[in-house]
């Protein structure tokens, strides 16, 4: 791969093989980049610029990942060709909070409520409460609303979702589910939700039985 940076660098100049060291190392960080956050806009042009494609792809999938881009939702990310490729460890919680996620995206979108670039707006205090009728089963596992929140802005960070500031009239945030988070979860996010809830439930009937 060297080379080929040393190609580029010759072709384009310094500045743009900077930008490519730069636009490879933020998506080894965050894993997505969403065009329009804050100082993306260098990291989202030069990893959908056709000149470094190639480069870009053979990098990553050198590395283990398999680079997806969306020219019309205007995003890019990678996700792990194999299980013991790393990328951000998620706690039994995060992953919770982004299959409930995917989910909400994935009903939202069968139903066409969808707003540009395939984005699904919701609230916090929606989100929690799907929660709650998902998984809330077992009270020794229950996720409060503010690590509920914790998450959140985590996934924000990854370029998942973008939380607004706090709405005092609504006394809510708003969320926006970007479609990134169908990579993420997999297509069976409501039937992963619900083996969870199953094994909670298994869980919780064998502690009962001993304590009998």
């Amino acid at each position: 791969m060297l080379s080929e940076f040393e190609s580029i660098e010759r072709t384009y100049g310094a500045d743009k093989a900077g930008d490519l060291r730069k636009a490879l190392h933020f998506l080894l960080r965050k894993q997505f980049v969403f065009a329009g956050d804050p100082r993306t806009s260098t990291v989202y042009g030069t990893v959908m610029d056709g000149r470094f494609r190639a480069v870009i792809d053979g990098f990553f999938d050198s590395c283990g990942y398999r680079v997806h881009r969306d020219a019309e939702a205007q995003w890019a990310g990678i996700t792990a060709l194999g299980e013991d490729v790393p990328l951000p460890k998620m706690k039994l919680d995060e992953t919770i909070v982004i299959l409930v996620l995917a989910s909400h995206w994935q009903d939202e979108v069968n139903v066409g409520a969808v707003e540009d670039r395939a984005v699904v707006l919701t609230t916090l205090n929606t989100l929690f409460d799907r929660y709650k009728e998902m998984v809330q089963r077992n009270d020794s596992s229950a996720i409060s609303t503010r690590r509920f929140r914790e998450i959140l802005e985590e996934a924000a960070q990854r370029g998942l979702v973008d939380v607004s500031d706090y709405d005092a009239d609504a006394q809510d945030f708003e969320v926006a589910i970007r479609p990134m988070i169908k990579l993420i979860s997999g297509a069976d996010a409501l039937a992963r939700i619900e083996r969870y809830v199953r094994t909670q439930e298994v869980g919780l009937a064998a502690a009962d039985g001993d304590e009998a």
